[in-house]
């Protein structure tokens, strides 16, 4: 993937609504599916993306400060 990593202050955390999400977090990928979710620091380098062709929804909550 050409997508770039992203790495900025603050910690996130994500509920996989419906489908299967792939994390890249730092050196670990984790594949998440429906009713899973991940917290992270998001000074850790990060990428969510989907891991299907059709569309994950999900819910991610953000705190910067």
């Amino acid at each position: 993937s050409d997508m770039e990593l992203s790495v900025h202050a603050g910690e996130e955390f994500i509920f996989v609504i419906d489908g299967t999400m792939k994390a890249l977090i730092g050196d670990k990928i984790e594949i998440l599916s429906t009713g899973d979710s991940i917290y992270y620091l998001s000074n850790t380098p990060h990428l969510v993306t989907s891991d299907r062709d059709t569309p994950t929804y999900i819910l991610a909550v953000i705190y910067t400060n």
